[in-house]
């Protein structure tokens, strides 16, 4: 590939680059940057533990991804100061953000990375820390990378890039960057968890012990969930509350504050977001709020791309080739989810296949939002009548992921994961949740009801007999030889950070 940078009027200016890095100049900058100083004014600060994980010393090409506004540029600048007040030089620290260069050729991103150390001038000092803002906005941004590290120019430094989305990963075109990325690891930056948010609402709430579902269901586990009844009810309070606004650091924060649900402004940082994406796509946003409907309307229901293409008014846009089309096909409306659950809005959880002894997976699946918050944003927008039962299994769908998803898979979006599932009993039931490789399974069964029959209690154990299982219910504990009972409050305190 041959790249002429010269003739390219660039979108980031030497004045742009100069104005983003204030360190170089000054010690003022903590006290003026956007990012810190709307963290500064949150009543609550929240945990960024990408932050505190990357070693600062070893060369690596490190990636987080995670949805819009849940921190990543924040996290960015939290670990320019953790860098600064461990005594890196200020002119070793640079910050770019490259969401301006979309759809712009690699040949751009890798001229305005050497623009941008040239002016930093440390000259042969390493590591430097390179902090890549929204970096996957840029066309073939690993394909610039690989250059800037063939060429030796940021080979001995530390480099973060982010990314809203893994369009790139999904489309099958990044370059893994095999050998150039050091000790680099990919991040996945989620909203934050159910733990972190009751942690939030209420200080005398533990940290969580982050226990699987035979952790659970052994001694020590039992024993541990039995000593956290006395927090119930406040988790129980915080469950109502983490429902409505999910843990977008913004939302989280509007929590704290005690309002009764998520105002206009915190609705709309997601939205728009959202509406965004769906735009970029060439679809409406009244064909996008059509389909969020659908999804919630089948909420911890099992359905089908057909289905889903059946029941859809509203046209969607573009066609699974990118033609304009009056009327959705299975293949576009499985595009435009997919599309969602690439940006981390949707995740999508597919079946394996009954009594088929393999990985194999069936072409049924349920849907659940990315957050929360999804919800409450429809129901105030449309109206939609809110389901419990079905917002907690939601919530034990997005908990389950955060646990069991390797690292190394879970920035790749929310489209199929590689160990949660649904389980197809042999009668034509299904188990809500199983974690795990198949060989070593755990299962979990949503039943948020007032009270649980038997049959609904013991159906993990007889689906699965001999594998660590729990059904997680509204209020209800018990551990016994034929069933095991958690509420869903203490269940979600417990199984995430």
């Amino acid at each position: 590939m041959e790249w002429n940078a010269d003739n390219l009027q660039s979108l980031l200016s030497d004045d742009d680059i100069l104005r983003y890095n204030p360190w170089w100049s000054g010690e003022g900058w903590r006290l003026d940057d956007p990012h810190l100083r709307r963290l500064r004014e949150q009543t609550l600060r929240l945990p960024s533990p990408h932050v505190e994980e990357i070693d600062l010393t070893r060369a690596a090409v490190h990636v987080l991804r995670g949805p819009r506004q849940v921190g990543k540029s924040t996290d960015l600048k939290l670990l320019l100061e953790r860098a600064r007040d461990a005594g890196m030089p200020a002119r070793q620290m640079v910050y770019l953000p490259l969401d301006r260069l979309q759809e712009r050729p690699p040949s751009e991103l890798v001229d305005t990375v050497a623009r941008a150390l040239r002016l930093a001038g440390s000259g042969d000092a390493h590591p430097r820390l390179l902090l890549l803002d929204e970096v996957s906005a840029a066309e073939g941004w690993q394909i610039a990378v690989k250059v800037l590290w063939d060429d030796g120019r940021i080979d001995r430094d530390v480099v973060v890039c982010t990314g809203s989305s893994a369009a790139d990963l999904a489309r099958g075109t990044a370059e893994r960057l095999p050998g150039r990325r050091g000790a680099g690891r990919d991040m996945l930056v989620l909203p934050q968890s159910f733990a972190a948010f009751a942690r939030a609402l209420d200080e005398s709430v533990p940290s969580s012990p982050r226990l699987r579902i035979a952790e659970m269901c052994g001694e020590d586990g039992r024993a541990m969930l039995e000593d956290a009844r006395v927090h119930m009810p406040a988790l129980q309070d915080a469950l109502e509350r983490y429902l409505l606004f999910g843990g977008l650091p913004a939302s989280v924060a509007c929590a704290a504050t005690g309002v009764p649900e998520p105002g206009e402004d915190v609705q709309r940082i997601l939205w728009d977001s959202l509406v965004r994406e769906a735009q970029r796509r060439g679809s409406s946003v009244a064909a996008i709020q059509a389909l969020l409907e659908r999804v919630a309307r089948s909420l911890g229901s099992k359905v089908s791309w057909s289905a889903l293409a059946r029941e859809m008014a509203v046209p969607l846009g573009a066609g699974a080739r990118g033609r304009r089309t009056g009327s959705n096909d299975p293949r576009t409306v499985q595009g435009y989810v997919e599309m969602l659950a690439i940006n981390y809005f949707a995740l999508v959880l597919y079946f394996w296949k009954a009594d088929s002894g393999t990985a194999d997976l069936a072409k049924d699946k349920k849907l659940y939002f990315g957050d929360p918050l999804l919800q409450t944003i429809l129901a105030s927008r449309t109206g939609l009548p809110r389901n419990r039962h079905a917002e907690v299994e939601n919530a034990v769908a997005l908990a389950l992921y955060r646990r069991y998803e390797p690292s190394e898979r879970s920035a790749e979006g929310f489209i199929a994961p590689e160990r949660l599932h649904v389980w197809g009993t042999r009668r034509g039931g299904e188990i809500d949740f199983v974690c795990g490789p198949r060989e070593a399974i755990e299962a979990v069964e949503v039943a948020d009801w007032a009270r649980v029959s038997r049959q609904k209690a013991t159906a993990p154990m007889r689906a699965l007999p001999g594998r660590p299982s729990l059904v997680v219910t509204r209020d209800e504990l018990e551990f016994g030889r034929s069933a095991n009972l958690l509420p869903a409050a203490l269940f979600l305190w417990a199984v995430t950070d």
